[in-house]
């Protein structure tokens, strides 16, 4: 079988980044989360560079931001690099010396090889048999959660989750609120689902199954098929079991949530949301088609319907919602911003979409979030997705005001110094005054 590569379908995806002994010991009388001193907004950058952290604090960035690799953490099963996990725990050190909060990606979308091995009936496939072996199986396989509940556990035991402001949830291998993308350089039109390995597919026993998603309505039922076991297959069946596709997907999600909490964790804990996603009319077309054949979007196999995904992410006072997509071209005009009275009285969920079509991601999401009372915050979707230019931070500045975002975090730290237009550390530093 062929091994699906990773590719970027979606603006503004966040890249994940790479960021023995007793837990980390940091002063006590510096709260992680001391929202009494907090400014209007929190400011950060992606890849922070804890040799600037300092300079960064002084012009007003007070959030930075690791990556832990899994891979790294844990080369083989039980076994813990402890150079590795020094150099963690050093790296958190200097930022917070240098007065930053630490955001951080736990990394589980950074799977070691032997998770792969030991469990290879855990692995993402889609309805031809293909497999994605770049991110571990957490949405459907228990085997899975539980690898990474014991890495989470072993991983606060030695640097400690408290030290960390905030966690990032995702669960695609860019850390995002997404399944896998389609299979590269495939000649089969439309999507790709990504429900077909034997724990998906297992209507009962549910041993292997995550315990918390329910069954498939239809197991060995795929996309495209107008008849199921003999009999006819309606268009309301298809949706129906569309719906189980999402919410085993919001659920992967709701899980880490539970199993932060669960370990004690307090803090900030952010779904990383990537561009927009597709619209109603793009799913009215998909049920038209049983979600297969050349008319229907790859989104829909991405389950990047975001207007029905985040009403179905657990409430929590510190869950927080980020729109990865700040200044990524998109909207007419492009980038632009919230007007949230107007926005609140649109029907989000209306087959004629038309006029939403026409907002950028950022304005999407946030109404959507807002709508299903989430906070929510931002990150610019960095060059990768859409060049940076003169005015950039200008333009990031009205969204983060009009949307009342949270807090901003720049992709990436690099682009501060490198000359990257509109994208130095003097326009951050003049647009975080401007903001505060």
């Amino acid at each position: 079988m062929r091994t699906a590569r990773r590719r970027q379908l979606l603006a503004g995806l966040a890249l994940a980044v790479l960021a023995g002994g007793a837990v980390l010991a940091l002063p006590r009388d510096r709260p992680a989360d001391s929202r009494a001193e907090r400014p209007s907004y929190y400011f950060g950058t992606l890849r922070t560079d804890p040799d600037k952290a300092r300079l960064e604090h002084r012009n007003g960035i007070d959030v930075a931001h690791i990556t832990i690799r899994w891979e790294q953490f844990e080369p083989e099963d039980g076994e813990y690099d402890d150079g590795y996990v020094h150099q963690i725990k050093d790296q958190l050190r200097t930022l917070r010396d240098a007065g930053a909060r630490v955001e951080v990606g736990i990394g589980i979308n950074h799977a070691p090889e032997w998770v792969y091995e030991q469990y290879p009936d855990a692995t993402f496939t889609d309805e031809h048999g293909d497999r994605y072996e770049a991110v571990a199986n957490i949405v459907f396989s228990q085997e899975i959660r539980n690898e990474v509940r014991r890495y989470v556990q072993v991983l606060d035991e030695k640097v400690g989750l408290d030290n960390f402001w905030a966690i990032r949830l995702g669960t695609n291998d860019h850390g995002e609120f997404t399944y896998p993308p389609e299979v590269p350089d495939d000649d089969r039109p439309g999507p790709d689902y990504w429900a077909f390995d034997s724990n998906a597919q297992r209507k009962s026993p549910p041993d292997e199954r995550a315990a918390t998603v329910p069954p498939n309505p239809y197991p060995g039922w795929r996309p495209g098929q107008r008849e199921y076991r003999g009999a006819h297959f309606s268009r309301e069946e298809a949706a129906r079991w569309y719906d189980w596709y999402l919410d085993a997907l919001a659920d992967a999600v709701n899980w880490q949530q539970r199993t932060y909490r669960s370990l004690g964790y307090g803090g900030l804990l952010k779904v990383l949301v990537p561009g927009q996603g597709y619209y109603p009319s793009d799913y009215a077309e998909a049920v038209d088609e049983y979600f297969a054949g050349p008319d229907v979007s790859e989104l829909l196999g991405l389950g990047a319907g975001f207007y029905r995904t985040i009403g179905k992410l657990r409430q929590d006072k510190d869950v927080q919602i980020v729109a990865t997509s700040l200044v990524n071209g998109t909207g007419d005009p492009p980038a632009n911003s919230c007007r949230p009275v107007a926005d609140a009285a649109v029907d989000l969920d209306a087959v004629d979409d038309a006029r939403v079509r026409g907002w950028s991601s950022v304005r999407w999401v946030t109404a959507i979030a807002r709508r299903e009372g989430f906070a929510v915050s931002g990150e610019s979707a960095g060059t990768h997705v859409h060049p940076y230019y003169s005015g950039v931070m200008d333009d990031a500045a009205a969204q983060v005001r009009s949307c009342h975002l949270q807090g901003l975090m720049w992709a990436f730290d690099d682009n501060l110094y490198d000359g990257t237009p509109g994208s130095s550390l003097d326009d951050y530093a003049a647009m975080i005054r401007r903001l505060d």
